[in-house]
């Protein structure tokens, strides 16, 4: 029987990663932005993995490929050429960091191959960044629609599964994680809860840009379902991303925008759907004691008399019900394996260990079924890069997000609302990755690369003209400042 589960979940992976890539392929050069929400898409779906001769096979790694060949022939990776010059350095530290880590993981790492197998995953993802970059090169204020797509997609699909939870659990836990303990919670088709709920928080910024134009119906509804499926995550981490990224997108509209009231009413309206999302995380995952939940008696079980029972007979006593102790110290968890990785660190400072070496150095240490790793973004990016690579990464981030202030102003003096509003998004989503993924780093994934070469496009459309100084000073004066949003003209 688990021989057929197999079968018939890789048979389902398989699926979606031929479709996908087929849809994808036939799509980058004619429709680029339904190519960016396909392949945005299939790489949310990270918990779909297959394992192959070459390694694993993640459902977007077909598309990936494809998207590259019809670019390549269609020559659309011209648009890569002249870069202006803060993109171009964003580009060059970026490549500084998978270069080191690449390094680190042929030449220090104790399990060479695992490691630079992730690190070819590393490089797929960021292929895929890159991809976004085209697609959307022309139009970069047309991502925000694609994107809130994918976040739409795993909300719905998350609070059908709290449902069906809620109705066939907790025996079936399809999409739900920790059923049979104190605090279920939903993972949806994502790796676990935590980098489920992260992807929301960050789609969340997409979707109050796509609730605005003529489809504004289409974007309440995609709004709607991330922040309603958002807390069925139940994670501390999210909830902090999101707060983080709310705060820097209130300031960048504030500042550009000079409309605090109009602010008020996305505020308002975004927090309703947010109560309800947490109302339906208490309803609909109720835990095995809520539940009164009683285990039935397992085959070959002693009856009360002592003797063996094959069938289950009536006279035996179902199994007691289950109580929980203190609840797990996830903080204590990932605290601890940070002081190891800080005490190993001076064995190689500037290059690091390579890429998953955590738990290559660390055989004996438990972690499930797994191998052990380190989960904060920032420790695990320093361990396995050193501080070089550690350095090259965090500048690229903040040329990013400077760019995208820039674009932002730029904007702003021409009385773009459009792109007032997709800068603001994702400056938002931005910190609110950096904030979330220090619970679980998912930088390896697509889903982030496809972001930051997404909101690349949009800072690189509006700063080719820009030089350093820009970096650094603030304009006297903001055209446009009396315009609003799209969001805040359907609201």
């Amino acid at each position: 029987m688990l021989r057929s589960k197999a079968m018939f979940e890789n048979a389902t992976i398989l699926v979606i990663a031929a479709v996908g890539a087929l849809v994808a392929g036939i799509t980058a050069l004619r429709y680029p932005r339904l190519c960016l929400g396909v392949l945005f898409l299939i790489a949310s779906f990270s918990r779909d993995t297959l394992e192959t001769p070459l390694g694993t096979m993640r459902p977007e790694m077909p598309a990936v490929l494809a998207i590259a060949a019809a670019l390549l022939v269609g020559g659309r990776f011209n648009r890569l050429r002249g870069l202006p010059r803060p993109t171009l350095a964003m580009c060059v530290a970026f490549a500084i960091y998978v270069g080191v880590i690449a390094i680190s993981s042929a030449f220090v790492a104790p399990g060479r191959s695992q490691s630079l197998h992730m690190v070819g995953w590393l490089a797929m993802s960021m292929l895929a960044g890159i991809e976004a970059f085209v697609l959307i090169q022309p139009r970069p204020e047309d991502a925000m629609r694609p994107l809130a797509f994918g976040g739409f997609a795993m909300g719905a699909i998350g609070i059908l599964v709290a449902v069906a939870f809620l109705v066939f659990g907790p025996v079936s836990n399809f999409g739900v994680q920790d059923a049979f303990e104190a605090l279920p919670r939903v993972f949806g088709v994502a790796w676990e809860a935590n980098l489920y709920a992260s992807f929301l928080a960050i789609c969340s910024f997409f979707a109050l840009e796509a609730a605005g134009g003529r489809r504004a119906t289409a974007g309440f509804l995609m709004l709607g379902a991330i922040l309603i499926g958002f807390p069925l995550g139940v994670t501390r981490a999210a909830y902090m991303g999101l707060a983080a990224g709310a705060v820097a997108y209130v300031g960048v509209r504030v500042v550009l925008e000079k409309r605090p009231r109009v602010l008020l009413r996305i505020g308002v309206f975004s927090a309703i759907l947010l109560a309800v999302g947490v109302g339906a995380s208490l309803v609909l995952l109720p835990n095995v004691v809520q539940r009164h939940y009683i285990p039935p008696v397992a085959v070959g079980s002693p009856s009360p008399g002592g003797t063996s029972t094959p069938g289950g007979p009536s006279g035996a006593k179902p199994g007691a019900l289950p109580t929980f102790g203190p609840s797990t110290d996830t903080l204590g968890y990932r605290l601890e394996r940070v002081d190891v990785a800080l005490g190993e660190m001076p064995d190689s400072p500037l290059i690091g260990f390579g890429a998953v070496a955590f738990g290559q150095k660390n055989p004996t240490r438990y972690n499930g079924s797994g191998p052990d790793y380190i989960a904060v973004m920032s420790i695990a990016v320093l361990y396995e890069s050193g501080i070089v690579g550690a350095a090259a990464l965090a500048i690229a981030f903040a040329l990013l997000l400077a760019s995208l202030w820039i674009a932002g102003r730029r904007f702003a003096a021409q009385r773009n609302s459009a792109g007032v509003a997709a800068a603001s998004a994702f400056i938002a989503a931005i910190i609110c990755m950096l904030v979330s993924y220090q619970a679980t780093n998912a930088l390896p994934y697509a889903i982030t690369w496809i972001i930051l070469g997404s909101a690349s496009a949009l800072a690189a459309s509006n700063t080719s003209g820009t030089t350093w100084r820009d970096l650094f000073t603030l304009s006297g004066h903001q055209g446009g400042q009396g315009t609003e949003s799209s969001v805040s003209e359907a609201l």
